[in-house]
C-alpha cells in the first residue's frame, strides 16, 4: 500500500519537472527574438549636469522559449551620460538576464547630460545593445537634448546687477535687496525649481523684445504623459513678490507662466509709479495672475489669463490697463472671476483712485466675470471707489452705471464657455491661443488711443493697429490660412 501511495506523487514529481525543463529550455534559435513597445527613449531638453527623471519602455518575450539576455550595454560605455535599469540591473552593462517564454520586463533610461559649452541644445545620443545568447543584437536609441545653464542657489542681489541673455536655473529663492535694481535682458529665462520665488525689495527693469523675450517660468522640461508638458500645469514654481518697498518695475515683452501666482505686489505707495508692464504674458496660475495691492500701474497689450484666483485683483491705488486681454478658463479647481476690484483688503481701508479699463477684454468661462467689493469708506476717505471701463468687451452684467462707456456686453450664446472670441480653447490638452477669430464682437470696437503711447501703434505680436480701426484686447485681428480658405 505505501508503493502504491507514491505513484502518484512520482507522477506528479515528473510532470513539473518536465514542465520546468520546458520552461527553462532557453532558445539558441536566431530567429527568437525581443520585442519593444518602442525603438527609442526619447527625453525633451534637459539641463546639463542636473540628472533627469526616468524614461522607460516594455520588452517583450512573445516566443514559446525562454531566452536568456547575455549582456545589455550602452555602446558608448557611459561617456553619453545614460545609465539604464534592467530588471534590477543597473548601470552601463549589464548581463545574464533571463525572460521567459510571454513575459515581460521594465527598461529604464536615465541621463545626466554632459556640459557642452554650446549657445543652443546639442544632441545627447547613445544605443543600448542587447545580446542574446543566440548571439542576435537588438538595439534600442537613447536620445536627448542637452543645454547648458547656469546654477542661482539663494542669490540675494546686494548691488545694481545685470543679468544677460541665456538659461538660469534657480534653487530656495532669488532676493533682490532694497534700493536696489536687478536688469534682466532679452533672451533670459529663468527656470525655477518648485516652491521658488523671486522676491523684488528694489526694483526689476526685465525687458526684452518679441524675438527675444524674457521669461520666468517652472524648471520640469519634461512631459506628464505623452500630450502634456510639465510646463502647462501650473504650480510649478512660486511666482514673483513686489514687496511693500519695490517702486519703479519695469517688465516688457516678459512671459510669466505656470506658478503658484504671477506677479504679487505687496502693499505700497500708490503715489509713485510701482510698476509698467507691456507686451507681456501672465498665464496658468493657481492663484492670482497679477495682484495689485496699493499700486500705481500701467499695463498695456498684455494678455492675463488662465487663474484659479483672478487674473487681475486690483486693491486699491491707480491702474490703468489699455488693450489688455483678462480671460479666465481656468479648470485645475474651483475657481475665482476673471477681474476683481477692491476698495479694503482686511480691515484696512485701500481706496480705489482710479482703475481705468480702456479697449480691453474681459471674459471666460463664467457668466459674470466682474466682480467689485467696493465699500462707502466714509467721508473721511474721498475718491475711494473710482472705476472706468471704456471701449471694452466684458462678460458681465450691467446696469445704469455712468462708469462704463461703449461697452460691448458677452452674451456668449453661440458657444458655452465664450470661446467663439479665441483662436483654440482646449481643456484636453491644457492649450489656449488668445488671439482673436474672424467672428469674435470684439474687433473693432477699440477706441483710438494711440496719441497715448507709441507702443499702443502695435499689439503684443507686434502688428500695427490702423488708427480707428482697433480691436479690443491685446492681439489685433490677423487672418489665418484656415480663415482665408473658409471665405
Amino acid at each position: 500500500m505505501k508503493f502504491i501511495d507514491k505513484i502518484p506523487f512520482l507522477l506528479i514529481l515528473s510532470v513539473i519537472i518536465a514542465a520546468c525543463s520546458d520552461d527553462t529550455d532557453f532558445s539558441s534559435n536566431p530567429s527568437h527574438r525581443l520585442t519593444f513597445s518602442g525603438d527609442t527613449i526619447a527625453f525633451d531638453t534637459l539641463f546639463t549636469e542636473v540628472p533627469s527623471s526616468r524614461g522607460g519602455m516594455m520588452v517583450y518575450n512573445n516566443n514559446d522559449k525562454a531566452l536568456r539576455i547575455s549582456s545589455v550595454e550602452l555602446l558608448s560605455g557611459g561617456e553619453s551620460g545614460f545609465r539604464v535599469l534592467v530588471d534590477g540591473q543597473y548601470g552601463t552593462f549589464m548581463q545574464d538576464i533571463e525572460l521567459w517564454s510571454n513575459d515581460s520586463l521594465f527598461l529604464f533610461a536615465e541621463l545626466t547630460p554632459p556640459r557642452n559649452g554650446a549657445a543652443s541644445p546639442l544632441k545627447v545620443e547613445d544605443k543600448l545593445r542587447f545580446t542574446l545568447e543566440s548571439g542576435v543584437q537588438q538595439d534600442i536609441v537613447l536620445l536627448a537634448y542637452g543645454r547648458d545653464v547656469s546654477f542661482m542657489r539663494a542669490v540675494t542681489v546686494n548691488r545694481d546687477s545685470v543679468i544677460t541673455a541665456g538659461h538660469y536655473v534657480v534653487y530656495d529663492s532669488l532676493v533682490v535687496a532694497p534700493d536696489v535694481t536687478l536688469t534682466v535682458e532679452p533672451g533670459a529665462t529663468l527656470y525655477f525649481h518648485d516652491k521658488v520665488p523671486m522676491v523684488v525689495r528694489g526694483s526689476i527693469s526685465a525687458v526684452g523684445t518679441k524675438e527675444k523675450p524674457v521669461i520666468f517660468r517652472g524648471d520640469r522640461t519634461d512631459n506628464i504623459f505623452s500630450y502634456l508638458p510639465y510646463d502647462r500645469l501650473p504650480g510649478q514654481w512660486d511666482g514673483i513678490v513686489l514687496a511693500s518697498t519695490s517702486n519703479g518695475n519695469n517688465f516688457e515683452y516678459c512671459d510669466i507662466h505656470s506658478a503658484n501666482y504671477g506677479i504679487k505686489m505687496e502693499a505700497g505707495d500708490s503715489t509713485v509709479q510701482r510698476l509698467t508692464m507691456n507686451a507681456s504674458r501672465l498665464e496658468n496660475f493657481y492663484g492670482n495672475a497679477l495682484e495689485l495691492v496699493q499700486a500705481h500701474a500701467r499695463v498695456t497689450n498684455t494678455l492675463l489669463a488662465n487663474a484659479g484666483g483672478n487674473c487681475v485683483k486690483i486693491v486699491g491705488g491707480k491702474v490703468n490697463f489699455i488693450h489688455c486681454t483678462i480671460a479666465n478658463f481656468f479648470v485645475y479647481k474651483v475657481r475665482d472671476v476673471a477681474l476683481t476690484l477692491h476698495n479694503s483688503y482686511g480691515t484696512t481701508p485701500a481706496p480705489l483712485y482710479g482703475a481705468d479699463f480702456v479697449n480691453c477684454v474681459i471674459t471666460g468661462s463664467k457668466k459674470d466675470e466682474l466682480m467689485g467689493y467696493l465699500s462707502n469708506l466714509g467721508d473721511t476717505v474721498p475718491h475711494c471707489k473710482n472705476y472706468h471701463f471704456e471701449n471694452t468687451l466684458i462678460n458681465t452684467v450691467v446696469g445704469d452705471d455712468e462708469n462704463f462707456v461703449n461697452i460691448t456686453i458677452d452674451e456668449s450664446e453661440t458657444s458655452p464657455f465664450a470661446a467663439e472670441h479665441f483662436r483654440t480653447i482646449d481643456h484636453d490638452i491644457f492649450f489656449y491661443d488668445f488671439h482673436l477669430t474672424e467672428g469674435s464682437t470684439a474687433r473693432s470696437i477699440g477706441g483710438d488711443v494711440l496719441h497715448d503711447d507709441e507702443k499702443l501703434r502695435y499689439d503684443k505680436d507686434g502688428v500695427v493697429r490702423e488708427s480707428g480701426f482697433t480691436d479690443a484686447g491685446c492681439y489685433q485681428y490677423v487672418a489665418t490660412e484656415e480663415n482665408e480658405q473658409n471665405e
